[in-house]
């Protein structure tokens, strides 16, 4: 009877000791199996980041190239690529907007802000939509004043005589009322004084008054650049005037003894 009781006993701790090894085993496989999804999770999140990066910088490059193209080169927009690749094969494609339906700016007290009112590649050809006639709206304390100063030149390489209008805080909005034509092209340049000239917005009409419908501003670019590299992609936006502005330093005379040396 005792030996039957033993050989029994032996059997039972063989039979606990195959669960335990068992449940250790599986242990250590799920311990295995959820490091190696970890580890693989870390290395695709890390391969993500790089392609990312890739295509950021692939994106920086279409804005990049079609900033030198359009500053340096005096290349039309409209004449751009779509499209480029780049030696580590990510490649972007762009997008380029020449109009705005609205401007606004904030003008601090003193400063100008210019606004050009033709095509900047054709600057001697009739816009695809008349402007005769702006709208300007902002706020501010109530000191300030906007000046307008209106440079108009016809679509024959005229140009007319520059015009100047004031308007107080009691103006706002202002309207600019341009020439009856659609054969006059203008470039404005709108100096705040006293006053910042808070959230400047400015909209163009195609009759006097502002009347007619509002037509869209030559005057700024946008650009949208997608670049892709793999599966990654990444978008960068620029919005730039067509043209560097007019420098407001010839607005001013010096009048000095010493020699003016630019540090």
């Amino acid at each position: 009877m005792a030996t039957k009781n033993l050989k029994f006993s032996l059997k039972s701790q063989e039979g606990s000791l195959l669960l335990m090894s068992i449940l250790i085993l599986s242990g250590i496989v799920t311990a295995a199996s959820t490091i190696g999804t970890i580890t693989m999770q870390n290395l695709r999140l890390g391969i993500a980041v790089d392609n990312g990066l890739i295509a950021l910088y692939a994106a920086e490059s279409g804005v990049e190239d079609a900033l030198y193209e359009i500053r340096k080169v005096e290349t039309a927009a409209a004449s751009l690529p779509a499209s480029g690749t780049l030696a580590n094969n990510a490649s972007w494609a762009r997008t380029i907007t020449t109009t705005a339906a609205s401007l606004t700016k904030t003008v601090a007290a003193n400063d100008s802000w210019e606004i050009n009112l033709y095509e900047p590649d054709t600057s001697l050809s009739p816009l695809n939509n008349s402007i005769k006639s702006v709208k300007l709206a902002w706020t501010g304390s109530g000191s300030e004043w906007a000046e307008v100063k209106i440079t108009p030149w016809t679509t024959g390489g005229n140009l007319d005589t520059p015009t100047t209008v004031l308007f107080s805080a009691a103006s706002n909005p202002a309207t600019i009322n341009l020439q009856d034509a659609t054969t006059v092209l203008y470039r404005i340049q709108i100096k705040a004084l006293y006053s910042a000239l808070n959230d400047l917005t400015v909209t163009a009409y195609s009759g006097l008054n502002l009347s007619g419908s509002a037509v869209p501003l030559p005057t700024q670019i946008t650009l949208l650049s997608t670049g892709t590299f793999n599966r990654a992609k990444q978008a960068v936006r620029a919005i730039m005037a067509h043209r560097a502005p007019l420098s407001d330093v010839f607005g001013y005379v010096l009048f000095t003894e010493d020699s003016l040396i630019k540090p």
